[in-house]
């Protein structure tokens, strides 16, 4: 596994590779809210995108790359870790759940 840095410092990209292939990545970014007027200060560390190669999945690659972002959150000095799960996408929320996460917010959409 190994960091692939990228223009925006605020983007870290995590990879799992065997044999020159790709078989995940995890994208995170850093959200800092500093003298914010809605918002207490604080730190947050947003999983962007994680995703696993469908023939990969099953070895513990996803749980590898969550994991490898707690820990870069933890360097930086987040206060919390944070994603997005589509509601279709039933097994990618048993994964997070889990992993230890739980449901904080719903994100309401619509076409236009």
């Amino acid at each position: 596994m190994f960091i692939q840095s990228c223009q925006d410092e605020n983007i870290k990209i995590f990879v799992s590779e065997e044999a020159g292939s790709v078989l995940g990545y995890c994208i995170t970014r850093k959200l800092e809210f500093k003298d914010h007027h809605m918002f207490f200060d604080m730190m947050i560390l947003e999983i962007v995108n994680l995703c696993v190669d469908e023939k990969a999945r099953g070895k513990s690659i996803g749980r590898q790359l969550f994991e490898r972002a707690k820990e870069y959150g933890n360097e930086i000095r987040a206060t919390r870790l944070e994603l997005t799960v589509w509601v279709f996408n039933k097994n990618a929320k048993q994964f997070y759940e889990h992993l230890g996460m739980s449901e904080r917010t719903h994100r309401l959409g619509m076409n236009i």
